[in-house]
């Protein structure tokens, strides 16, 4: 079993010295902490109990200039322990390690009172109720407090019982969420190149696998894995690890990255959030306040955007945005500290709710309203208010465990019955995609708008194709998804689908009689062209109609299907162009491979027609061209 044990508390408490009494591990590693007697940077120490427990101990700095190291440690601890001296007594930055701690989301944990060898019995209790005081109304509460001294070694083997005791109440981390690996250290060892620490939080990971870099999406090649200093195959959830890489220098990859599996998290510059505020912090915070966030062992300035009130309490909790300077990554539940800019104090903190939300014109008081669902126990309204979030963009079933914390099973029944129940529907089977209800609801106005428009401007026209129609919803949807759109639409009878055209229900074409019979005329001009038809230019003078009449009339026959452009100057009627195109097939089945020359000579047309039909053929994926010849893109048979 693996634990993962935080010091806590103020400076000069004795965190260090505490933990090089349990483990025999100096955890300050730099010159100037062994100088200036006081810890810098996060440390880390091992020890494993006559029960086979490996503790991993990451010892923080306890000096408020440096509580942005101590935020790095934090990432991955199972408990804290807490450490007040006996012969001083609660300070200051317990008392923020404390608040931190709770923020996070930790929830076990002990109190150690050093230097007990310092004070006598009365003052000793003194301090013990200090402490208690100091806990109350926190996760600490109830909380074992043991007096220790690491010079005298009085209270070590009470303490290191009370830890194996603790170990045993932490719940196993989820080894089936995907791996993820907050890096809190990088560094170079000769030999081996770029070493990288911290707390595997989710998951495991193997040699064999491959794993992305966050924020920036590299992927890069695991080249050995270590735990307490010894390699292995495979590192699991809530172990202290390093990990090799391969082909990165430790510029490239740095505290505040992550490790995680592939399409695991979501990176973005926008995060909404359930934040708490501490009751302690001196004023309210009011709209674009700039702070610091501490996500995982990332620190990145940002203001906050509130959306309910127009000020923020000390001791409220709100749902608000932070628009941030840098991009992070992360999934939903995330735990975070907020810390005010300048002076640098902690403000509060909480839980991401949308790790990538959209822009939203929407009013705050509505944004608010649906991100409590988000906040909330309701699980089918947590996904039924994440899609509607997402609107057009919609939510791909892969996706759905980063932006609610469930499994992907458990994402599955819900949105199963809310697609069911007809609350959120599915637009594309393959990649299992979704868009919320209301949402189909203004695509379906949209199209609605586009159509009634396109039969007010061309009332001559039965219609607008698909591609014309797909054309209008392009930045939205793909191809694929725009047919399962365009045929729901149909099947609730908001548009109508007559063939390859959309129409709104009840949309009669309006041609009117000079327009058919000037048409019927231009139709016959180019039937009586056969393979060879006139050019745009003749065929206006051979119907007598000028530049804008005619170009009208040729739109008109390529939307009534009477027509086939084949290039801007040259039309054909279907029937002879479905007799070239079958022509030129049977030619390829036989020969396999046609150069225009070739073309030109089978059909008898001029070089011009020859070029601008096969190119035709190749837009329409009849052939596709191989240098200066063409072959059938898709064999018959």
């Amino acid at each position: 079993m693996h634990f993962v044990v935080g010091t806590g508390g103020h400076i000069d408490h004795g965190k260090t010295t505490l933990v090089k009494a349990l483990t025999g591990v100096d955890t300050d590693r730099f010159a100037e902490e062994k100088a200036r007697g006081i810890t810098i940077d996060i440390g880390f120490a091992r020890y494993r109990d006559e029960e086979g427990t490996d503790f991993a101990f990451v010892d923080v700095p306890g000096h408020e200039r440096f509580v942005h190291n101590m935020l790095a440690g934090v990432a991955g601890m199972d408990a804290v322990l807490m450490v007040v001296a006996a012969d001083e007594g609660v300070m200051p930055q317990t008392v923020e390690h404390l608040h931190i701690c709770d923020l996070l989301g930790i929830r076990r944990g002990l109190i150690a009172l050093t230097r007990s060898d310092l004070v006598d019995e009365e003052l000793l209790e003194l301090s013990s109720e200090d402490a208690r005081e100091a806990v109350q109304g926190t996760f600490l509460a109830e909380a074992p407090i043991i007096p220790v001294s690491a010079v005298t070694g009085a209270g070590l083997d009470v303490l290191k019982d009370e830890l194996a005791q603790l170990a045993q109440l932490v719940i196993p981390r989820d080894l089936e969420h995907p791996f993820r690996f907050p890096v809190d250290r990088s560094f170079t060892m000769k030999g081996f190149g770029t070493v990288v620490t911290g707390t595997v939080v989710s998951g495991k990971l193997s040699k064999e696998q491959t794993v992305t870099q966050f924020p920036n999406g590299e992927a890069l090649r695991i080249r050995g894995l270590q735990v307490h200093g010894e390699s292995v195959d495979e590192v699991l959830a809530g172990q202290r690890a390093a990990i090799n890489l391969g082909g990165v220098s430790k510029e490239t990859i740095q505290r505040g990255d992550q490790l995680a599996a592939p399409d695991s998290l979501l990176t973005s510059y926008l995060l909404n959030v359930e934040l708490r505020l501490l009751k302690s912090i001196p004023r309210d915070l009011t709209q674009r306040t700039r702070v610091r966030l501490h996500l995982g062992t990332r620190e990145v300035l940002g203001r906050i955007v509130l959306l309910e009130e127009e000020a923020f309490t000390p001791g409220q909790t709100q749902l608000i945005q932070l628009r941030l300077e840098k991009p992070v990554s992360s999934s939903y539940g995330d735990r975070f500290i907020v810390r005010n800019y300048s002076p640098i104090f902690t403000l509060g903190g909480g839980r991401i709710v949308d790790p990538a939300p959209n822009k939203s014109r929407r009013i705050k008081r509505e944004l608010s309203n649906r991100l409590a669902a988000l906040a909330g126990e309701d699980e089918e309204a947590l996904v039924e208010q994440m899609i509607f979030l997402q609107g057009v963009r919609g939510v791909r079933a892969t996706e759905g465990f980063i932006r609610t914390g469930f499994s992907e099973k458990q994402f599955s029944r819900i949105v199963q019955h809310l697609s069911s129940t007809g609350r959120v529907i599915q637009i594309d089977q393959g990649e299992g995609k979704y868009i919320h209800q209301e949402t189909l609801e203004r695509i379906a106005n949209f199209v609605q708008r586009v159509l009634e428009a396109h039969h007010r401007n061309f009332p001559e026209r039965e219609g607008m194709t698909r591609p014309e129609l797909a054309g209008k919803l392009s930045l939205i949807f793909s191809d694929k998804e725009v047919g399962m759109v365009l045929g729901r639409l149909a099947k609730q009878k908001r548009i109508a689908q007559e063939g390859q055209v959309y129409l709104l229900p009840g949309h009669q074409k309006n041609v009117s009689g000079q327009d058919e019979a000037q048409l019927s005329k231009c139709v016959e001009v180019i039937r009586a062209g056969g393979v060879q038809p006139p050019r745009k230019t003749a065929i206006f003078d051979a119907c007598g109609v000028d530049q804008k009449a005619g170009l009208r009339l040729l739109k008109l026959g390529s939307h009534n299907n009477m027509l086939v452009r084949v290039k801007d100057d040259l039309y054909y009627t279907p029937d002879v162009l479905d007799g070239i195109k079958e022509k030129l097939r049977e030619y390829l089945r036989e020969k396999v491979q046609i150069t225009v020359i070739d073309f030109k000579e089978l059909m008898n047309i001029s070089r011009k027609h020859a070029i601008d039909l096969l190119e035709h053929f190749d837009a329409e994926r009849v052939t596709i061209r191989l240098e200066n010849h063409r072959v059938l893109r898709q064999p018959e048979g």
